[in-house]
């Protein structure tokens, strides 16, 4: 990061919101800008060189005209810190801001396009691929909203993806800075309508605002929740919900309207319909959707690889920025001239052309700049005639793209070798260096040896990590030269507890030291053990425990009351959940405990009687008269017996 920014007074003149294209120039003195790859309402965003660390970033221009709102530039400062602070591995990292004659944003670059580019050629998404990249956006949201940062405008333009495969959100706190420029305008002048019949003063795009933001209501994180429910449903389906013809229609169709849900989202339904309540009180936050996505993940199959379309294909959506509410293209450059070329220094006055007599080396070099700019797109004969010399100077190439490079070496009458190598820290495709090095003056069909980057070292993830111990899997992982990422746990019906379900990659390979998230089993899925079953034949209710997936295990005891055979309780007791496949306890009767016998011998009947049901016995046969005296007993009074046990008394 650099601490040092740079203010270099007003805006420049000249449009205010067009997007003008800006290639070659350099911002605060490091940032040099290539192409264009995106264009949106508040700015444009630029593919550039960092000429500091000679690695390739992503530079956001904003328009002019935001300058002119009081406290603006301050807020913007403060709201490019606040994104800064955001350490997620899957938000887009801020390396730098500051103004040079207009804002700037510079940014990690991803060249993996956005969810918006991929809808755009076309192509949707299926749940397993949709379940992926939204546990990754819950992980950005949660980790932003814990830090009372809120999004505001999240949108498929605003979901990137990097070489690795994986999602970051772009602009966390762009839109709060607009607000308030916005908020000036319609402070100094009133709520107006545009020409599209959308107000003025909107901060955030319509088409993906929750129905609190189209109330105008005051924004909580779960705005962002709702956002991020229409994103998934464009990408199942190719198609948005609640799009009218103009904003204020947009806003006004989602007052109150639940997202709705297309049955091709399968297992993730119930998931999204919570997402897209419109009441924010009942729509789950980033951190308990995370969680409803993994309950459901062991349902899903395992997704096929995204389909990426990078900013720089055709039809690729801008990197980050507004969706397109009309079609947009990038202007190619001009035709190249076919006489001269007068080069200025950035920052120096153009000099009139009556007084320049360019070398025919400066108008090589020239020439040979403003095809790095676009990306050699077209080779004329103005350069067939440029480089008719016996020796020509190898040009710059490190950094620029292998296509690109290899393209113009071929057009200046070199021969191209290619070598390969991987390096961190580097975008596959990149050339990392040339052989001989860029300056070097070289006759016509001399070798060039370009170095290109296949991106950053790579290690294949363990293949037989499922069915492994969490700590056998960490063993594997380690040995492989990775380290265990996120760990998330899921119920299943296959795998013990502690058992790795699923790797939770979208690629076989990963930077060397790259995490490895896990899906952990936390066991079969809970079942309660159901009431009623005390006081049955043992055989019955161990059938029945047997068809809840439970394992039963039969305890004798003691009980004065209920009979031999049958269930007295269970540990643990009814009504508990316990995990499928385990041992429930049955408390199975053995009778009553065995009891002494009374001596009744000389007692009269009714007191013989009387004595032996107080003691439990309740098979008391008499033989004789009743009004006469016990003589004898059977068993005697020094026996043992159960309640049950029949006793003979004869009286005389």
């Amino acid at each position: 990061m650099v601490e040092k920014r740079r203010d270099s007074g007003s805006f420049g003149k000249g449009s205010s919101w067009g997007p003008q294209n800006m290639s070659g120039r350099t911002f605060g003195g490091r940032y040099r800008l290539q192409n264009i790859v995106g264009t949106g309402g508040s700015g444009s965003v630029y593919l550039a060189i960092d000429l500091s660390l000679n690695r390739q970033v992503a530079v956001k221009i904003l328009h002019t005209k935001l300058a002119q709102y009081p406290g603006f530039i301050e807020r913007f400062k403060t709201e490019a810190k606040i994104s800064a602070s955001l350490t997620s591995s899957h938000t887009v990292r801020v390396f730098d801001w500051g103004v040079d004659e207009q804002a700037y944003l510079v940014t990690e670059y991803l060249g993996g396009g956005s969810l918006r580019s991929i809808l755009d050629s076309g192509r949707t998404l299926s749940p397993s691929q949709i379940l992926q990249i939204t546990l990754e956006a819950c992980r950005a949201l949660d980790h932003a909203h814990a830090q009372g940062i809120i999004h505001r405008d999240l949108k498929p333009a605003n979901l990137l993806f990097g070489q690795d495969g994986h999602l970051r959100i772009a602009d966390f706190g762009l839109a709060a800075a607009l607000a308030d420029a916005t908020q000036a305008e319609i402070s100094n002048s009133g709520p107006q309508l545009d020409e599209l019949g959308g107000l003025r003063g909107y901060v955030g795009t319509a088409r993906y605002a929750s129905p609190e933001q189209a109330s105008g209501l005051t924004l909580g994180v779960k705005s962002d929740i709702y956002s991020l429910a229409l994103c998934i449903v464009e990408a199942c389906t190719g198609h948005l919900p609640f799009v009218e013809n103009t904003v204020i229609g947009t806003l006004r169709a989602r007052e109150g309207q639940n997202v709705p849900i297309p049955e091709s989202l399968g297992a993730l339904s119930p998931v999204v319909q919570r997402a897209g309540s419109a009441n924010a009180e009942e729509r789950p936050t980033a951190g308990e959707l995370g969680k409803m996505l993994i309950d459901v993940a062991s349902e899903m199959s395992r997704p096929e690889p995204l389909p990426f379309v990078g900013p720089g294909e055709i039809g690729a959506a801008p990197l980050s920025g507004e969706e397109p509410l009309v079609s947009q293209s990038i202007s190619s450059s001009p035709d190249l001239p076919t006489e001269r070329i007068e080069t200025v220094a950035v920052g120096s006055e153009p000099k009139r052309a009556e007084s320049a007599k360019p070398s025919r080396r400066r108008l090589v070099n020239a020439v040979l700049a403003s095809l790095l700019v676009v990306g050699v797109t077209a080779i004329g004969a103005f350069l067939w005639e440029a480089t008719k010399t016996e020796s020509r100077t190898l040009p710059q190439l490190v950094g620029s793209s292998g296509d690109s490079a290899r393209e113009l070496i071929v057009a200046l009458g070199w021969s191209v070798e290619e070598r390969f190598d991987r390096l961190d820290n580097t975008v596959e495709g990149e050339v990392l260096a040339t052989e001989p090095i860029g300056g070097t003056a070289l006759e016509e069909n001399e070798t060039v040896v370009l170095v290109i980057s296949l991106g950053a070292e790579r290690v294949q993830i363990p293949i037989d990590l499922v069915g492994k111990s969490l700590q056998g899997a960490e063993i594997l992982i380690q040995s492989a030269g990775l380290k265990v990422g996120e760990i998330s746990y899921a119920y299943s019906e296959t795998f013990a507890a502690g058992m790795i379900v699923n790797v939770l990659a979208p690629m076989t390979e990963l930077p060397l030291g790259g995490s490895v998230d896990l899906l952990v089993s936390d066991g079969r899925v809970p079942v309660v053990i159901p009431i009623g079953l005390e006081g049955r034949g043992v055989s019955e209710v161990e059938a029945a425990l047997e068809t809840l997936g439970l394992i039963a295990r039969r305890i004798g005891v003691r009980d004065e009351f209920v009979p031999k055979g049958y269930v007295v309780a269970f540990e643990p007791p009814s009504q508990s959940y316990v995990r499928g496949g385990s041992e429930v306890e049955i408390l199975v009767s053995t009778g009553p405990e065995p009891r002494s016998i009374p001596d009744v011998i000389g007692l009269s009947v009714d007191a013989a009687e009387s004595r032996l049901a107080a003691a439990g016995f309740r098979s008391v046969a008499v033989d004789g008269p009743s009004s006469g005296l016990i003589t004898r007993q059977e068993p005697p009074g020094t026996a043992l017996g159960l309640p049950e046990t029949p006793i003979e008394l004869i009286s005389g």
